[in-house]
């Protein structure tokens, strides 16, 4: 069994995986399973988030699902507890998205310049900026 279809499996039926099923759980079950692979399996997946989102440098790749299952509300987390199936349906969604944009020829070549393509036109992101780096 691949990652993938592990991920379909347990969004499918969270309840046979955790005892709890909540974003959070499935958010710390995939945190383990990428330590698991050494930072592999979701290796990208910030600066893909970042892109998609158009926003949240700032913030880690749960923060920025969130954002993307209830953009424009006030109170993420929150909302995670009150639709957690939503919550749980969109991280895997979007970690299968990723993934297959990944697996594509020059996949994650093409996701870190689509991200410092991003955050080229960021007005914050200057030769300034302790993180710039200079592309010859």
């Amino acid at each position: 069994m691949d990652s993938l279809e592990l991920f379909e499996n347990v969004r499918k039926r969270p309840g046979m995986y955790f005892a709890q099923p909540s974003y959070e759980v499935v958010a710390a079950f995939l945190l383990g399973f990428d330590l698991a692979t050494e930072g592999g399996a979701l290796r990208g997946f910030r600066e893909w988030l970042i892109v998609r989102n158009d926003g949240g440098n700032n913030l880690a790749w749960g923060e920025l699902v969130l954002q993307s299952v209830f953009s424009g509300d006030s109170d993420p987390k929150a909302r995670a507890k009150e639709a957690p199936q939503e919550a749980i349906d969109t991280i895997f969604k979007l970690v299968r998205e990723f993934s297959l944009a990944r697996a594509e020829p020059e996949g994650m070549r093409r996701i870190l310049l689509s991200y410092e393509g991003w955050l080229r036109r960021q007005d914050w992101y200057t030769p300034d900026s302790p993180v710039w780096v200079d592309i010859p």
